[in-house]
């Protein structure tokens, strides 16, 4: 595994809600090479700090390695998190991070597999790198059940509304609101994971608030 850092340019942040932002990264001379990745791995970005120079804080890649996209990480805020928040406030297009190279083992095996994604809030960062992904490569069904707050708070919203409306046949994504339906029970979880029993299963979301 590569443990060496890299300076990386930043080129943009888009900001994808009122709490989420993605960071698109560019990759130097000296980057080139560092930086392949798989669908659901992430990068370590060393974000400064006045008290300690600097704290390191991993985000998962959203965009796709078979895709043409700039390397992208989104980082949503959380109440109490340094990093997520100087990212969110600070950071602008034309700033630099030290970066370690993507690292994490929360990948599929098989880009054709049938995959049954769960992803609750900024969990969904890995799983829309994995359904680009398996969607531009692989050949298998994509089932995503996305929960979150309210509407306005489904990040890559109008992205899982193209990707469903190209493939139809492929894809369905499935948007859980906890502002209409309240939280998902375990029982409505098992319910709906019993209609894929066949799929590859994958799951990410935040700690219980």
């Amino acid at each position: 595994m590569d443990t060496e850092s890299y300076v990386l340019p930043v080129r943009e942040v888009i900001r994808e809600t009122a709490d989420a932002v993605s960071v698109v990264f560019d990759l130097t001379e000296e980057a080139q090479g560092h930086f392949d990745y798989t669908p659901g791995q992430f990068l370590t970005l060393a974000v400064p700090s006045d008290q300690t120079g600097l704290v390191a804080r991993c985000y998962s890649l959203s965009s796709s390695p078979v895709l043409d996209q700039p390397l992208t990480v989104t980082i949503k805020r959380t109440v109490d998190g340094y990093a997520s928040n100087w990212i969110c406030d600070n950071l602008q297009a034309g700033d630099t991070l030290r970066v370690l190279p993507p690292s994490g083992i929360f990948t599929p095996a098989d880009l054709d597999a049938d995959l049954l994604l769960f992803a609750g809030g900024s969990g969904v960062t890995p799983v829309i790198s994995i359904a680009r992904t398996a969607l531009a490569k692989g050949t298998g069904k994509i089932v995503v059940f996305y929960a979150n707050r309210d509407q306005d708070s489904v990040i890559f919203a109008e992205e899982w509304s193209r990707l469903s409306a190209e493939n139809p046949d492929r894809l369905i994504v499935v948007h859980w609101l906890e502002s209409v339906q309240g939280l998902p029970s375990q029982a409505q979880l098992q319910a709906f994971a019993s209609e894929f029993s066949t799929y590859t299963s994958f799951c990410c979301g935040p700690a219980p608030s």
